[in-house]
């Protein structure tokens, strides 16, 4: 409902106020006025001038926070990528023991599960990748159910990076192995085309000195709980 103007008493009183200012103008008496209406406008003025003052600062400040933030989110991202490179990095073997490496370390696997392996052709490699070549390895072997649960949990919790990708089971109907079953495997790994984390850090050795004392440490703090 609108406001009725002729009862407002604001606007009564405001129109009181301005035909008052309009009877001493006329009587020549305006410059009663004139030292509030040079403080008043001072008082505006300054009001003004500090708020613009006031509000570029807060400006600024608030520029300057976000800059302070995005820089911090850079390093924290740089720190982190830093951390998982330098951590995932050594886990790949490097290029140069492509031949070799896979075998060794699926024999030393089988070995020490006291295991038999049987190799079932040679490595196959995928070089399509700009930053890696991937290599892959069959193996056949003969085990239990629980042993090759072990067997396949041993694989995978392994500081070096060989998985085993695809396998079948089949049970094995000769008498002598009665309870166990053939197992194909297959295993696979990769091998950077180039380790960059040396070139980019300069404290790599540091590190890299730093986690082998770890590993040593955790080693022998495991040996010393199974005792």
């Amino acid at each position: 409902m609108a406001a009725n103007l002729k009862t407002n008493k604001f606007v009564e009183n405001l129109k009181k106020g301005f035909e008052d200012i309009k009877t001493v103008a006329e009587e020549g008496n305006f410059k009663l006025f004139l030292k509030q209406f040079i403080a008043v406008l001072v008082v505006f003025l300054a009001f003004k001038f500090m708020s613009g003052k006031f509000a570029e600062k807060v400006s600024n400040f608030e520029g300057q926070m976000d800059a302070i933030r995005v820089q911090q989110t850079s390093e924290r991202e740089y720190q982190n990528n830093k951390n998982q490179l330098l951590s995932l990095e050594p886990r790949f073997p490097d290029i140069s023991a492509k031949n070799e490496w896979l075998l060794s370390q699926i024999l030393g696997i089988f070995k020490a599960a006291d295991i038999t392996p049987q190799m079932e052709g040679s490595q196959a490699e995928d070089t399509s990748n700009a930053t890696y070549v991937a290599a892959s390895l069959r193996v056949n072997a003969d085990m239990g159910f629980t042993q090759f649960a072990e067997f396949l949990a041993g694989v995978e919790n392994r500081d070096e990076y060989v998985k085993v990708s695809e396998f079948s089971l089949t049970k094995a109907t000769e008498s002598e192995n009665l309870g166990k079953n053939k197992i194909s495997l297959r295993f696979n790994t990769i091998f950077p085309k180039e380790k960059i984390a040396k070139s980019l850090f300069k404290d790599y050795d540091k590190i890299m000195q730093e986690q082998t004392e770890a590993k040593s440490a955790k080693k022998t703090g495991a040996k010393g709980v199974n005792k």
